[in-house]
């Protein structure tokens, strides 16, 4: 089955969607590993082609952004891209590569598959449903399936992902002290605010993750002020790696209703981090909005707090800091959830029996 891929950013190159980067690479690199080939197709600022084990990475630069979007490129080699391919899986809902790919996808004779990131931008899906012309949907979680104005599909799916396959390590294990870490793009919705605002004085915390808002970033570093807070930015995975090693919690603290008032009604659609805390044996404290309660089972593989609620996330974090039994039992129960449930070969089975579904059992 030749499988192709298409992303309007790879992961490495300068992010627009976070997590959403990395869920593509590892989902095609997965499906690659199945199907022995496929094809991951990406805008990017200069022309590239590499191989990803089984997995051919192609990078290609944008005819244009459209309206000058950096989350709406429209790639050069698309149309070719398709040629003699099976299947169509685009990563991104409602932006013009999307759209493009299921034109192109449908000329070919191929079923086009689409798993929604979140945002988008200027596109003819904002005037026409073009969610009909698409195959099947496969969803990030139960909770972005719920989202879909669409009637159910035999040919949609829950997917949901996997740790992103580093170094997993045993429950309980990491050096250094008792770390409280946040991996994800320092922006409002993720609630950050919320985490410094609950932070105790004998607590390090530990930043991962890119400044992307300037007003947001300036508050942070008032709320950090005097307690023991790292800012690491964005860093490599080997360091990432590291920052997982350190910690004792992790914490998912996205909300809602940010510190500005504004609204955020998909603030995540499925909380990649809380799983690759998981598979590495570290308890998540989360907060109880949109797809987190299926990745965090309270009491059993974390905790969940109400949402901007800083008395309710230092009460939370406070219990497992003060007792690492609790830490372990949690962990040990988030790993064998996170190998049961949460792995890319699983996701990649889902993907390729929607397809095999769409091509009539071909596969």
């Amino acid at each position: 089955m030749r499988v192709l891929f298409t992303s309007p950013a790879l992961f490495g190159e300068p992010g627009v969607f976070g997590g959403g980067e990395r869920y593509a690479a590892c989902l095609a690199r997965a499906v690659a590993e199945q199907t022995g080939g496929a094809t991951l197709l990406a805008a990017a600022e200069r022309d590239d082609e590499r191989q990803d084990g089984p997995l051919r990475v192609l990078a290609r630069r944008p005819w244009s952004y459209i309206r000058g979007q950096r989350t709406n490129p429209l790639p050069r080699g698309l149309w070719e891209a398709t040629r003699g391919t099976d299947v169509v899986h685009c990563f991104q809902w409602r932006i013009t590569m999307t759209t493009a790919a299921i034109l192109a996808g449908r000329l070919r004779r191929a079923p086009v598959f689409v798993t929604d990131l979140g945002g988008g931008g200027y596109d003819l899906s904002g005037y026409v449903d073009t969610a009909r012309f698409a195959t099947g949907l496969l969803h990030l979680s139960s909770y972005a399936q719920s989202l879909s104005a669409r009637a159910g599909s035999p040919h949609d799916a829950v997917l949901y992902g996997g740790s992103d396959g580093l170094r997993e390590r045993a429950a309980g294990g990491g050096g250094g002290g008792p770390t409280v870490l946040f991996v994800g793009r320092l922006l409002p919705h993720k609630g950050v605010d919320v985490l410094l605002e609950a932070a105790e004085a004998g607590w390090e915390i530990e930043l991962v993750g890119a400044p992307l808002d300037a007003r947001y970033r300036d508050d942070l570093n008032q709320l950090a002020a005097g307690k023991r807070v790292s800012f690491r930015g964005a860093v490599s995975d080997a360091e990432l790696e590291e920052a997982y090693a350190r910690a004792a919690v992790v914490v998912v603290p996205s909300v809602y209703r940010n510190r500005y008032g504004q609204e955020t009604a998909v603030p995540e659609l499925l909380g990649l981090v809380a799983i690759e805390a998981g598979a590495r044996g570290i308890p998540v404290v989360a907060s109880r909005v949109a797809s987190l309660p299926e990745v965090v089972e309270d009491g059993v593989t974390g905790l969940l707090v109400p949402p901007g609620d800083p008395a309710a996330l230092r009460e939370a974090v406070g219990a497992l800091l003060r007792d690492p039994p609790q830490r372990e039992r949690l962990g040990r129960a988030a790993q064998q959830r996170v190998s049961e449930r949460f792995t890319w070969g699983r996701a990649a089975e889902v993907a390729l029996a929607a397809y095999g579904r769409a091509l009539g059992g071909k596969r």
